[in-house]
C-alpha cells in the first residue's frame, strides 16, 4: 500500500510539472494592484483572441480575480464592444507602464450577436493596454484612475512587447 501512494505522488508530481511547463506563458498573466489583491489574466495579444474577448464566457466560468488583458505594442484609440457577452464588464485604459488612464464602468452585456445596432459600445480611449474585469469584482470597483498595476507573467512585459513586435514583422 505504501509502495502505491508513493507511485501515485511520484505521477502527480509529475503530471503538474509536465502540466506546467506545457503552459504557455504568453496566455496568462498575474497582474498585482497597489492594495494587494492579484488578477489572473488571460492575454488577448492575437487579433482573433482580441476581436473574441470574453464574448461566450459564462459568469460562473469567469471568477471575480480574472480579467482578460489586451495587449498591444502601440498607443492608440481602443474601442470595444460586447457582442455575446453575458455579464456587464469594467474596463480599465492602461498606459505603457501599466497606470490606469481611464475606466468605463459597468458596460452592459448582450447576448447574441444578430443586431450590431443593439451591441454595447465603450467610448473610445487613446491607450496602450486595456483590461476587462467583471463589473460584479471587488477587486475592480477599488481600482481607480492612477492606480498602477504590476505585471507579474513568466516574462517580463517589456519582453512580451519585444516577442509580439517580432512576431508582427514576420508576419
Amino acid at each position: 500500500m505504501r509502495k502505491l501512494i508513493v507511485l501515485l505522488s511520484l505521477f502527480t508530481l509529475v503530471s503538474c510539472q509536465s502540466e506546467s511547463q506545457n503552459q504557455n506563458p504568453l496566455k496568462k498573466v498575474e497582474l498585482q494592484t497597489s492594495f494587494g489583491s492579484s488578477i489572473k489574466a488571460s492575454l488577448a495579444i492575437e487579433s482573433k483572441d482580441q476581436e473574441m474577448g470574453l464574448s461566450g464566457v459564462k459568469p460562473e466560468d469567469f471568477d471575480d480575480a480574472e480579467g482578460m488583458f489586451f495587449f498591444y505594442t502601440q498607443d492608440d484609440e481602443r474601442h470595444f464592444w460586447m457582442p455575446d457577452t453575458y455579464f456587464e464588464l469594467d474596463l480599465f485604459y492602461l498606459d505603457k507602464d501599466l497606470k490606469v488612464i481611464d475606466i468605463v464602468r459597468k458596460l452592459p452585456f448582450y447576448i447574441g450577436r444578430a443586431n450590431p445596432n443593439l451591441i454595447p459600445r465603450a467610448r473610445g480611449v487613446w491607450c496602450r493596454h486595456v483590461l476587462e474585469m467583471k463589473s460584479t469584482s471587488p477587486i475592480a470597483h477599488k481600482i481607480s484612475i492612477g492606480e498602477k498595476l504590476i505585471w507579474k507573467g513568466q516574462i517580463p512585459l517589456l519582453e512580451v512587447e519585444r516577442i509580439v513586435k517580432d512576431k508582427l514583422t514576420k508576419n
